[in-house]
């Protein structure tokens, strides 16, 4: 079957990994929170890596420096540079630059960012001998993206968190979930024509579809993490084993499935697991890190065709798969796991376009529409700095933070949205998911 995305591509994991000195480096000169140095060395830099490559014999990862970590010249940060060099050179890694601690233009002005990401580059390319083709970046506004792509040449941003809100420093709810071309009005808009910067924009985790309808940690003091998905730290760190490993097991088949591929041309799975925080979870818990490493065997066990890439090589790949962000008709299904926020029994079904993104729940009710965004009116970003609401709230959000929010019957939203109903049938028609929603 020809995927309506493009080209099919298949199953593809990336993982990304952080170095830094602080636990947020706001900017080059301002950091907030713990010193994380005692956290890095070469030794778990190389246990991270075997983990990774004992998993999955020819994994390729991308490991993101901060400007600490780029720029100390302690001999603890020289050892931990060296052997980030060794792996790229032994494996096909990816080095690049983390700006801004994951929240960049929270802390930082267009200017500065720019100037951060063009000095970080010039700095990795001279001591790795390395181009850099990618950035890890949190969020990362449409003027920071188009200029790293048109001064610097990165073709690959992962410059958004797709349904993060009220967790950690910065919101960023409102994006497709997989690959798209942003718009330079707003980095969460997918875009076309004159209006797009030929970037591929990528998601940082892979969440749970169904836990994220939630917002922050949950209602009514539950604890519940709306970033419940791949994230190590949401469910390895957090959970009892069982649970942790369910959870990972049930949010990697909803997309490297077969239903998922056929649809799609592409299964995603995306994690990212800063090196402190593998640090962190190894002083409670020894076994953590053979843990992770088991699940990734699993993975390539059961979907021997899955390839773990660097995500510049995935971005192209894409890219190069996707000319035409217009055609892009991404339909993403997940049954609740049970675990937290991951209601047993719940369904999600999103379908996401250029146009809109719409997302459904049914299974314990009538299939209701919980959100609708819009993509085709004008956008705009923030632009005072300290300001965390970066996120594109449509008509309805899955957040349901707003009593506009209030889920709709899918048939009373549709008659209300000719226009939907149209685009749904022109791009989905012939898809079993949606014959089984349409009322």
């Amino acid at each position: 079957m020809t995927p309506s995305t493009g080209r099919a591509i298949g199953r593809r994991l990336t993982i990304n990994t952080v170095v830094r000195r602080h636990q947020i480096e706001a900017t080059r000169d301002r950091w907030l929170w713990e010193d994380e140095s005692e956290r890095h060395s070469a030794a778990l830099i190389d246990r991270f890596s075997s983990t990774v490559r004992d998993a999955v014999s020819d994994a390729r990862v991308t490991w993101a420096l901060s400007w600490g970590a780029l720029t100390d010249d302690s001999p603890r940060y020289a050892e931990v540079r060296r052997e980030v060099a060794r792996c790229a050179s032994a494996f096909g890694d990816d080095v690049t630059f983390v700006p801004g601690g994951f929240f960049p233009n929270l802390y930082g002005s267009r200017e500065s960012v720019a100037r951060d990401i063009a000095d970080a580059v010039a700095l990795i390319e001279d001591e790795f001998q390395r181009e850099t083709r990618s950035l890890v970046a949190g969020f990362l506004s449409a003027e920071n993206t188009a200029r790293a792509r048109e001064e610097l040449g990165i073709r690959t941003v992962q410059g958004n968190i797709w349904s993060q809100f009220d967790i950690d420093l910065q919101d960023g709810d409102g994006s497709i979930a997989y690959p798209y071309r942003p718009s330079r009005e707003h980095f969460l808009r997918p875009a076309r024509g004159d209006d797009r910067i030929d970037v591929a924009m990528l998601d940082g985790w892979t969440v749970d579809l169904v836990a994220a309808r939630a917002a922050g940690m949950g209602p009514d003091g539950t604890g519940f993490n709306s970033r419940l998905g791949l994230g190590p730290i949401e469910t390895l760190h957090r959970l009892p084993r069982a649970d942790a490993l369910a959870e990972l097991r049930a949010t990697s088949a909803a997309h490297l499935g077969a239903r998922n591929v056929e649809r799609n041309g592409l299964g995603w799975l995306t994690v990212n697991y800063e090196i402190s925080e593998v640090h962190r979870g190894l002083e409670t818990d020894p076994d953590l890190l053979d843990a992770w490493g088991g699940w990734l065997a699993s993975l390539r066990e059961e979907w021997p065709d899955l390839a773990v890439t660097p995500i510049a090589d995935f971005g192209a790949e894409w890219s190069a798969a996707n000319p035409d962000d217009a055609a892009l008709a991404y339909l993403l299904q997940q049954e609740g796991s049970g675990v937290q926020a991951s209601t047993l029994g719940e369904r999600v079904t999103w379908f996401m376009c250029s146009d809109f993104r719409l997302g459904v729940v049914d299974g314990t009710s009538d299939p209701l529409v919980f959100d609708y965004t819009d993509y085709r009116p004008a956008a705009q970003e923030p632009t005072e700095l300290g300001d965390r609401r970066w996120s594109l709230l449509g008509e309805i959000n899955q957040k349901r933070t707003r009593p506009q929010d209030a889920s709709q019957a899918i048939g009373s939203f549709l008659n209300a949205h000719p226009d939907v109903l149209s685009g749904l049938r022109t791009r989905w028609g012939t898809r079993a998911e949606l014959a089984e929603l349409l009322p």
